[in-house]
């Protein structure tokens, strides 16, 4: 049986629609495994990431003293808390806040090994001091009062070793700006990926874990 001119045409119209339909699905199929494997890598480097900062974790950064029983600190997970200093953002950090408000009163300890990355004023965070570790996280410490020693970039720092004193200071352009708010020292941790060179994770776990690793000094 002979086919007509328009059924020639709806045959190889249908085939045509019938391999398009094949090529859209195994586009779906393939863009699909690319996610899924995109995202199974990008966990594996966030999981690598965090990792890495339950290496680096040594002491906590606050020691215990050994000559007052009120010097204790107190914090809670404030993570993403609003802050309106210069606008409305979300806390990056842990707020560590001191029992007595005396600044300068509480030691501050590198809670890991590493390098002095950044040192000096900020506006918002007073005199500050970074640490990169040796697994390339980076830990903020943050409204210091005062340095234990002439910091520059570059400085060695061990753990457990003092690199100041929590004070009050930040929010504000002039260095020195101080009594904006009670004393503390506000911590933040960061890692960085391929897109993303300072990712702020919340530092409250791994200061409950650091609890059982507190140094006691005479204070």
């Amino acid at each position: 049986m002979r086919l007509s001119i328009a059924s020639y045409l709806l045959l190889i119209i249908t085939v045509c629609f019938l391999i398009q339909f094949q090529l859209v699905r195994m586009e779906e199929m393939t863009h699909s495994v690319k996610e899924e494997s995109e995202a199974e890598e990008q966990a594996r480097e966030f999981y690598e990431l965090y990792e890495n900062i339950w290496k680096d974790l040594v002491y906590f950064p606050v020691p215990e003293s050994t000559e007052n029983e009120e010097a204790v600190v107190a914090y809670e997970n404030s993570w993403m808390f609003e802050r309106t200093y210069g606008g409305s953002y979300g806390h990056e950090g842990t707020d560590l806040m001191a029992g007595i408000q005396k600044a300068g009163y509480y030691p501050v300890v590198s809670i890991s090994d590493g390098v002095v990355e950044k040192i000096g004023w900020l506006e918002k965070g007073g005199w500050r001091i970074g640490i990169r570790s040796l697994h390339d996280v980076y830990f903020y410490y943050a409204h210091l009062s005062s340095y234990a020693e002439e910091f520059k970039e570059g400085d060695v720092i061990k753990a457990g070793q003092i690199l100041g004193y929590m004070g009050d200071t930040g929010y504000g352009v002039k260095e020195g700006t101080s009594g904006k708010f009670d004393v503390h020292l506000h911590l933040g941790i960061y890692i960085r990926t391929e897109e993303i060179r300072e990712l702020a994770v919340n530092p409250y776990w791994f200061l409950k874990y650091l609890e059982q690793s507190k140094l006691r000094c005479s204070y």
